[in-house]
């Protein structure tokens, strides 16, 4: 009973072995294909991801403002939630890097988009440079 057990084990583990290896090959055929389709090797595509691992993406928050009387409301625009609330866009601007420590922002105000960029109003990314 005690060989009958191992035999079986033994032919389990094989087959388990054997259907690893052949999802790798299947997958390594897959993935040779994309990087064909992509005009690369498989090495250039590797060297391609490897090389972007280390990027650090930044998530820019959308903004929009509504009027209430003398005073602009900032909303954000994905959740809803209320930002702020201040005189002019000036001071919104102000108040989003100094209380919700916010450096980057793409701010909708009536029919203009403008940035908040560390507690400025810029029209234009390429007035940073």
């Amino acid at each position: 009973m005690t060989m009958e057990a191992l035999i079986y084990f033994q032919i389990f583990l094989a087959g388990w072995v054997c259907c690893h290896f052949y999802i790798i090959w299947k997958l390594r055929q897959a993935l040779r294909k994309v990087a064909e389709d992509n005009g690369m090797t498989l090495g250039e595509m590797a060297e391609t991801f490897l090389e972007t691992r280390g990027i650090q993406t930044i998530t820019v928050p959308n903004y929009f403002t509504e009027t209430n009387g003398s005073s602009i409301l900032l909303y954000n625009k994905d959740t809803g939630d209320f930002v702020s609330q201040a005189l002019s866009l000036d001071e919104l601007a102000e108040n989003v890097y100094q209380f919700n420590r916010v450096k980057f922002a793409l701010v909708k105000h009536n029919d203009l988009q403008v940035w908040f960029v560390e507690g400025k109003i810029k029209n234009d990314l390429k007035e940073l440079e």
